[in-house]
């Protein structure tokens, strides 16, 4: 599991800025920036946040294969 690499594919994948996506989640834009560069570790209360602005499952954005 690479949280980094999911966090930074879902966002793309939405075409979606990291301020932007840190306004939807209400987190700051540089806890977005420093998950996406491995630096810190989202609690999961920032985790279930963001999923929930990108509309995906927790599994799709901590880089998981849903079987």
């Amino acid at each position: 599991m690479n949280i980094a690499k999911g966090f930074r594919s879902k966002r793309e994948e939405y075409d979606l800025e990291q301020q932007e996506l840190a306004q939807r989640a209400g987190i700051s834009k540089s806890m977005i920036c420093a998950i996406e560069k491995g630096q810190r570790m989202p609690s999961l209360e920032t985790v279930i946040a963001v999923a929930e602005a990108l509309h995906c499952s927790i599994d799709e954005l901590l880089d998981r294969k849903v079987s």
